[in-house]
C-alpha cells in the first residue's frame, strides 16, 4: 500500500512539474505573410515578345524574406525570421506580366531571377535589390541570341521587413520593364528576330 501511495505521489509530482514548463513555455508568434498587394491589370508590363520562360534560381526559390547586410557581412544572407512571402518570389513577379503576348514572333524572351533581396547599406538604410538574367533566343533554332544581366534597385522607407517588401514591389517592376525594353531593341536589331516579309 505504501508503494501504491509513494507511486501516486511521483506521478503527481511529475505532471505537477510537466503543467508548470508548459504555463512558462514562450507563446509562439505567428508569422506574417506579405506578397505584392492585387495587381491593377492596366500597369502590367507588356512584352512584344513571347515571354518563353520565368524563373528563379534555387536560392530563392522558397517564401523566405531575404536580407543582406552589405556593411558588416557582404556575401552572407540572412531571412526574416518572423516573416514570409505568402508565394514563391517567381510568381509575385508573374502577376506583373500582362497575359496577351505575341504568338508569330520568332524570337523569345527567358527570364531567371538571380537576386531578389533586402540590401542594408548600414543599420538604418536599405534598398530592394532585383537582378534578371535575360535571354533572346531564336525560337526555332533555340539559339541563344543575346543575354544581359538587369538590375534595378529601390530605397526602403524603412529599415524593416515591411519596407523591403515595398521597396522589392518597385524594384521588381523596374527591372521586367527594363527586361521587357531590351528585348524590344536588341530583337529590333537582330536578323534572325525579323520576319520574313513574302
Amino acid at each position: 500500500m505504501q508503494n501504491i501511495t509513494s507511486m501516486a505521489a511521483l506521478l503527481m509530482a511529475v505532471l505537477s512539474l510537466s503543467a508548470c514548463m508548459s504555463s512558462i513555455k514562450p507563446d509562439t508568434k505567428p508569422l506574417d505573410f506579405y506578397d505584392f498587394g492585387l495587381q491593377d491589370a492596366d500597369n502590367r508590363i507588356s512584352f512584344t515578345l513571347p515571354l518563353e520562360k520565368l524563373d528563379a534560381t534555387d536560392a530563392i526559390q522558397h517564401s523566405n524574406i531575404r536580407y543582406r547586410l552589405h556593411y558588416k557581412h557582404p556575401s552572407q544572407v540572412f531571412a526574416y525570421a518572423e516573416s514570409r512571402w505568402s508565394t514563391l518570389p517567381v510568381d509575385l513577379l508573374r502577376q506583373k506580366v500582362a497575359n496577351a503576348q505575341p504568338l508569330n514572333a520568332t524570337c523569345g524572351l527567358k527570364i531567371q531571377i538571380v537576386t531578389f533581396d533586402q540590401v542594408f547599406d548600414d543599420a538604418s538604410s536599405s534598398q530592394g535589390v532585383v537582378q534578371l538574367q535575360a535571354e533572346l533566343t531564336d525560337r526555332r533554332s533555340r539559339k541563344l541570341l543575346a543575354s544581359t544581366l538587369i538590375s534595378a534597385r529601390h530605397a526602403a522607407q524603412s529599415a524593416d521587413v515591411r519596407g523591403g517588401v515595398a521597396a522589392l514591389n518597385i524594384a521588381s517592376t523596374e527591372a521586367l520593364q527594363q527586361a521587357a525594353d531590351w528585348a524590344r531593341e536588341t530583337s529590333q536589331a537582330a536578323p534572325a528576330c525579323q520576319t520574313a516579309t513574302p
